[in-house]
């Protein structure tokens, strides 16, 4: 018996050591036959490299990427992923996936070697607003945006006869059960957030310590905008727990009164049936936040420009992160077969923007408030707004008005172009990218002192407002992080 176990223990340990040195010679792969993933390379041994820590990291990111059978196994797993499908009805096939999309640890930029051809703006017909804060203009930077003229894309808005919102072809569900917060219905995939009230109090509490920070000077402004999941996943996943409406409105009962909310549910809401969210990718499209930003305009005492007075221009065949979120799940082909089309709505004012490492900002780094060109390479096409997700971007416009700080995660990237028109200096800033790990501080307070603001505009969407990571970041930077 003792012969049999040794014997079991012998080819066992040498099967394992035959997988180990297998997998540190590799295949000489570059990129995965299955997933698409550009795979580790072996990395060169130096004393230097194991005593500073970098060695075994790199060592360990190659191992994984060249394990023994990796896309084998891969492949097997795509076929056990199976089991996750099931039929809502004949018409939409649904898939729910569990998980979280880790937007509140950041976001994403594009290169900064990227640079933007010389463009022209179109004159807006349009009034300016009737009462605008005096503001010292700085001499404005080099890398100047205008915009380029483009034909009008097809995102063109249904004008309502009726004051009455749009009705929509929700789907509908068969003995479906809620198993995560991503779903894919059809050729559309959404996320699902889940309120936690304790949390959106907690994120309520977060603008009102921003706004008592800033002071009675500077006008505290709240836009909660509500993602695609609310008008076209089947009735359990926006409702009870689920409803975002409900989610927006406990948020804004909660906060101050001099805080000043912005209705961006009504504004999409009655524009549901347009092309306002991207099926294949989480944000809203840039027609979704100008309706959001007509909403704004309302609250803040602006006029907004007229949708028909931008340049447009239009990305074809993009696949967004919805698409890279399901990508090991069968269903996922569906929205890689369909993919969106992005419509971008150029700014009306001539433009000059930087974005910053930290806020001494120092050494900035042009960026466009809108690419127009963008290289093939670049699949993330929600990064032509404001070149993705910096820690912090100041544009420059030349409309009259104040300036402005917006804290906002990516949704607020493809809001931001319209602001051009009401304030002749926007300054963006990402809070995941401040007062956490070895990131650069910021005090929020003082620096809105010194860049003499008249605004605050805090632009999330529910998950960030059902998300403690995020909410801390908020509240770091005013120091009130509990």
């Amino acid at each position: 018996m003792k012969k049999l176990y040794y014997a079991l223990l012998g080819a066992l340990l040498a099967l394992m050591l035959g997988v180990g040195v297998w997998s540190l010679f590799g295949n000489g792969e570059t990129v995965s036959g299955v997933d698409g993933k550009q795979l580790a390379q072996r990395p060169e041994f130096s004393f230097a490299a194991l005593f500073d820590g970098s060695y075994l990291p790199a060592l360990e990111a190659y191992y994984t990427d060249h394990f023994p059978m990796r896309d084998t196994l891969l492949t097997a797993g795509k076929t056990l992923n199976k089991f996750y499908y099931y039929s809502g009805s004949e018409e939409n096939t649904m898939l729910i996936v569990s998980g979280s999309t880790g937007a509140e640890q950041g976001g994403e930029r594009l290169d900064a070697s990227l640079t933007q051809p010389e463009q022209t703006p179109a004159q807006p017909d349009v009034q300016e607003p009737e009462e605008i804060p005096e503001q010292p203009t700085d001499d404005p930077e080099n890398n100047v945006q205008t915009p380029q003229e483009q034909t009008p894309g097809s995102e063109q808005p249904a004008q309502p006869e009726e004051d009455t919102p749009p009705e929509l072809d929700e789907p509908t569900e068969e003995d479906a059960s809620w198993a995560g917060n991503v779903i894919v219905v059809g050729t559309r995939a959404m996320e699902i957030p889940s309120a936690n009230d304790s949390i959106i109090d907690s994120y309520a509490a977060a603008v009102n310590s921003l706004a008592k920070a800033m002071g009675d000077g500077v006008r505290t402004i709240s836009l909660v905008t509500p993602n695609g999941g609310e008008f076209y996943s089947p009735e359990s996943m926006h409702t009870g727990i689920h409803s975002q409406k409900a989610m927006i409105e406990r948020c804004y009962d909660a906060m101050d009164d001099a805080v000043v909310t912005v209705d961006a549910y009504t504004g999409l809401r009655d524009h549901a049936d347009e092309y306002i969210y991207f099926r294949t990718d989480h944000h809203w499209t840039q027609l979704g936040a100008y309706y959001a930003y007509q909403q704004f305009c309302k609250a803040a005492g602006f006029e907004a420009v007229a949708l028909e007075q931008f340049q447009t221009g239009v990305y074809e065949n993009f696949v967004g992160s919805m698409y890279t979120f399901t990508k090991g799940y069968p269903q996922s082909q569906t929205l890689y077969d369909n993919p969106d089309t992005l419509t971008y709505y150029l700014p009306i004012y001539e433009t000059h923007a930087k974005y910053y490492a930290d806020s001494t900002l120092q050494n900035g780094v042009p960026v466009s408030v809108v690419y127009t060109q963008l290289p093939e390479s670049t699949s993330n096409k929600y990064l032509c707004y404001i070149g993705g997700d910096t820690p912090v971007c100041v544009i420059e416009s030349a409309a009259e008005g104040g300036a402005c700080i917006v804290l906002k995660e990516s949704y607020g990237n493809a809001f931001v172009p319209f602001l051009t028109s009401h304030y002749s200096k926007i300054i963006v800033i990402d809070p995941r990218e401040f007062n956490r790990d070895g990131k650069p501080s910021m005090d929020l307070t003082a620096f809105a002192k010194e860049q003499e603001i008249d605004d605050l505009i805090v632009i999330n969407y529910p998950y960030m407002i059902n998300n403690t990571a995020y909410i801390s970041w908020l509240n770091r930077l005013v120091g009130a992080d509990s």
